[in-house]
């Protein structure tokens, strides 16, 4: 049973295949567009360059750089790593939206006094792009940015989170879908985690469960937050981790 569940004062939110579909609309849109030149690169079919990117992925986790495992096993110039990865990032999100429950939830939680914010990582200008795109700005107390260019993690951001707000870990819930990212380092400072069921860390993190930490709870849908005994209201969709099966059994 987790302790003092009424203290909760803030929760902290990722972006990505948390409050929008970023597994099913830009991380695909980004691969077809980059599987046009390795196609050309390494002298394949559009489709075939397109399931090598997934098959890469598959075999080396999410985290790795699939266009430096493509650039080193076909003995492409390194400069391609770097590329074939600006081309994935840069894609046309001007049609990205929301998960339907998101405006709701987010509109009740702060209603009931909850301070929100809202944690992403990436390139400064394609997040902050996202956000406006979503309408985000208005939802969230304050956002924070982990740009890879500088190095700059979420374990940061957490870190600046509690100090800037004087907060104590375990009056803090974060939110998100991978467990090896926002909900490692929110486990490090000791906060409550949530994770959302959804997209390709997701499904990664159930291949191999035994490899990773385990998240307090699990959800399927952001309003599931509104029903959830950690929000000290009744207690209904919030599932403890310990009751899942686990895959293939």
């Amino acid at each position: 049973m987790i302790k003092n569940l009424k203290n909760i004062k803030a929760i902290i939110l990722d972006l990505d295949d948390t409050l929008y579909d970023c597994s099913g609309t830009l991380v695909d849109r980004g691969r077809r567009q980059v599987a046009k030149t390795i196609a050309k690169l390494i002298n394949c079919t559009e489709e075939e360059a397109y399931l090598l990117q997934s098959e890469i992925e598959e075999k080396y986790g999410t985290r790795i750089n699939i266009y430096e495992k493509i650039v080193a096993f076909y003995n492409l110039p390194n400069r391609y790593t770097q590329e074939l990865l600006e081309e994935f990032i840069h894609v046309d999100i001007a049609d990205i939206i929301l998960f339907p429950d998101v405006i709701n939830t987010l509109t009740q939680l702060k209603t009931q006094g909850y301070k929100l914010i809202l944690v992403t990582s990436g390139e400064i200008q394609i997040q902050r792009e996202k956000i406006d795109i979503l309408s985000l700005n208005t939802y969230f107390d304050d956002i924070f940015i982990a740009d890879r260019n500088y190095n700059r993690t979420k374990k940061d951001c957490f870190h600046d989170i509690i100090q800037q707000y004087n907060l104590k870990p375990k009056e803090i819930v974060c939110v998100g879908d991978k467990i090896d990212d926002e909900l490692c380092a929110a486990k490090f400072f000791g906060m409550l985690t949530i994770m959302f069921e959804h997209g390709r860390h997701y499904k990664a993190y159930l291949k191999e469960q035994e490899k990773h930490i385990k998240p307090d709870y699990c959800i399927k849908h952001i309003k599931d937050l509104l029903e959830s005994k950690i929000l000290n209201l009744p207690f209904s969709y919030l599932k403890p981790f310990r009751h899942l099966k686990r895959p293939y059994q």
